[in-house]
């Protein structure tokens, strides 16, 4: 099987499933006057697919690494099929909940698809394939809440994009089945010692997982709270909220797909460089008023994003012969993020949406200076 054959099926699967998550974003504001749900219960509700990610994510990437990627990217599909279903049917706050914490569970297999991509390339060339789950992501970002918005707004409930969502799901699945092969060259050193795994990651590692971590935390406050941000600012609705996110997808598209595919190295420059465009995009969103020039400064947010999340992953996969385990530790540690971010956001920063994202890109900027202290600290 050529790589690049895989490299669509891979990121089918990844769309499809990111799609779910991107659902109910811009209409987060509706959700929460129909359910009468607080700050808290909202935080909840966008935590839940994280949450079950972050225990999937390890374990199934550990699953792969003993009985194959293609076997755990089908049992994750068919998981996913079932929670869009659900998602079709819901008519409680409850049954929003099972939905996005089974779908979240399922969703570990991100993991075993960066896993599969660190199989079938080199070193040279694992960055330009990491880019794929990036575009992705992107492209998830983009159909994910424009079905959510519109479908919402024609039927005041999930039931059609339960179902577009489903259908999507199923022929992903269909696809995988049919046409995706078990890599060759998997590393067949998995262990069953899950415990001892996580005591052998490296500095090295643990390095670039810190950096994920609280990257994500910054991102994912930013991406849940940025519905409810303009409608507060510029008085959008749910019908803007899906073109922007919309615009902002087609742009994380684009740069993903595009100039992230240029390696920067060494590994401290990228994360360098990306801290610095994230740091100054969201600060500069906020403390500009005028529409237009706001919304236009979140280009540096992405393409701050885009360069960890092509970047880091493929990194990280040379740092360990348990490809599968260490990425999904990795899933994990995004997941632990967009745990953190949206319950900081709605509970503590949700009054303050004035300084919000002057808050979020000072600890991107903080977090860069930490790490240049660490390095200066440490070096010989």
């Amino acid at each position: 099987m050529n790589n690049k054959k895989a490299y669509i099926i891979l990121f089918i699967l990844v769309a499809t499933e990111l799609i779910g998550f991107g659902l109910i974003i811009p209409v987060l504001p509706q959700i929460s006057k129909q359910f009468t749900s607080s700050g808290a219960l909202m935080g909840i509700l966008l935590s839940a697919y994280s949450f079950s990610q972050f225990f999937a994510a390890p374990f199934l990437g550990q699953l792969s690494d003993k009985f194959g990627r293609k076997p755990v990217l089908i049992f994750s599909k068919i998981g996913t099929i079932a929670s869009y279903i659900i998602l079709a049917h819901a008519q409680t706050y409850w049954m929003i909940l099972i939905s996005r914490a089974l779908d979240g569970f399922t969703g570990g297999n991100i993991a075993v698809a960066r896993a599969y991509l660190s199989d079938i390339t080199d070193e040279k060339n694992r960055s330009k394939a990491m880019a794929i789950i990036g575009i992705a992501f992107g492209t998830g970002f983009i159909i994910g809440p424009a079905i959510g918005g519109i479908c919402y707004s024609i039927s005041n409930n999930f039931s059609i994009s339960g179902y577009i969502g489903a259908f999507l799901s199923t022929v992903s699945l269909l696809i995988t089945q049919v046409f995706l092969k078990e890599p060759t060259n998997k590393l067949k050193t998995a262990s069953k010692h899950f415990i001892k795994n996580i005591k052998n990651i490296s500095a090295p590692a643990l390095y670039i997982l810190f950096t994920y971590l609280v990257s994500m935390i910054i991102f994912s406050g930013f991406e849940t709270s940025f519905s409810v941000y303009t409608e507060n600012k510029f008085g959008f609705n749910e019908s803007k909220n899906s073109t922007l996110f919309f615009l902002i997808g087609l742009a994380a598209f684009f740069i993903q797909g595009s100039f992230t595919k240029l390696s920067i190295r060494p590994i401290n420059k990228a994360i360098n460089v990306a801290l610095i465009c994230i740091g100054i995009g969201l600060i500069s969103t906020n403390i500009i008023q005028s529409m237009v020039p706001s919304l236009a400064m979140l280009i540096l947010l992405l393409f701050g994003i885009s360069i960890l999340n092509t970047h880091l992953p493929a990194e990280l996969s040379t740092l360990s012969d348990h490809r599968g385990f260490i990425l999904g530790v990795y899933e994990s540690i995004g997941s632990i993020a967009r745990i953190i971010g949206p319950l900081i956001i709605f509970s503590s920063l949700f009054n303050y949406l004035d300084i919000i994202y002057i808050v979020l890109g000072s600890v991107a900027i903080g977090t860069l200076l930490m790490n240049q202290m660490i390095r200066y600290l440490n070096a010989p």
